[in-house]
């Protein structure tokens, strides 16, 4: 596993912002935890509020070409991360579309990439992950939305924070690393199996317009498989929002 460099502050308004710093380009694999995030960030600048006790990093990777298409990195990071806590004892935890983990209808954890692309055509990128370790009764008052962690996965668990940090952490390196040669047809077919919304009737919201749709996945090129009136619609990760169930918001 490659990590360079492992920063860990008491607090920061977020762990992508400070691997995202202006004129820092950190090496592949450098690492960045935080006991405590007051501004955490999810996708389109949606506030991630922290848990009473939680694992929050990100991680910086350089690549010396562009990426095919680099939001299918997102659910790659997604299934590794599935991947890997099932193989260390937390069974049953799924994928959201577009990047949200899972557990029992209930959202234990969140990614977040940040992507600059260079003037020479290399990436500079970042991979923030946020978990729950325990979620307390005022988390649950405070947050609109159910929330889980990863007790309610593992009822004997021993809450050890750095054991899960290094398996999430392992996670994100073996993605990061294996992303430019992974089997695109493969990563579509993987997601689908994990995925919470798949076969699922939604609403979803396309140039402000709302329509019922069932979710059918994703595609080889990362597009959102919509059916509606006996038809397949496909949507690229900006073209579409699935609006909040009754319990979970996006």
């Amino acid at each position: 596993m490659l990590v360079p460099v492992i920063q860990v502050y008491e607090e920061v308004d977020s762990t992508n912002n400070i691997l995202m710093q202006k004129n820092c380009i950190y090496p592949s694999g450098h690492a960045c935890f935080a006991e405590k995030q007051y501004k955490g960030r999810g996708l389109s600048n949606k506030s991630w509020i922290a848990a009473e006790s939680n694992v929050c990093f990100s991680v910086a990777w350089n690549y010396k070409e562009t990426l095919k298409i680099p939001y299918m990195l997102n659910y790659y990071v997604a299934i590794k991360l599935v991947e890997n806590l099932s193989k260390n004892g937390f069974p049953g935890i799924q994928c959201k579309w577009p990047n949200d983990l899972i557990f029992n209808g209930s959202k234990l954890g969140g990614i977040l990439i940040d992507i600059v692309y260079r003037k020479d055509s290399t990436i500079y990128l970042v991979v923030g992950v946020g978990l729950n370790i325990k979620v307390s009764e005022d988390n649950k008052k405070s947050i609109n939305q159910n929330i889980i962690d990863l007790l309610s996965v593992k009822s004997n668990y021993s809450s050890d924070r750095n054991k899960v940090s290094a398996i999430l952490l392992n996670a994100v390196i073996e993605s990061l690393s294996e992303f430019q040669n992974c089997d695109y047809q493969k990563l579509s077919e993987d997601w689908n199996n994990l995925d919470y919304n798949y076969n699922k009737l939604k609403t979803i919201k396309i140039d402000n317009k709302k329509i019922k749709a069932k979710l059918m996945g994703i595609n080889n090129l990362g597009q959102l498989c919509c059916s509606h009136n006996d038809e397949i619609s496909l949507y690229d990760i900006n073209e579409v929002e699935i609006i909040k169930d009754e319990f979970l918001r996006n």
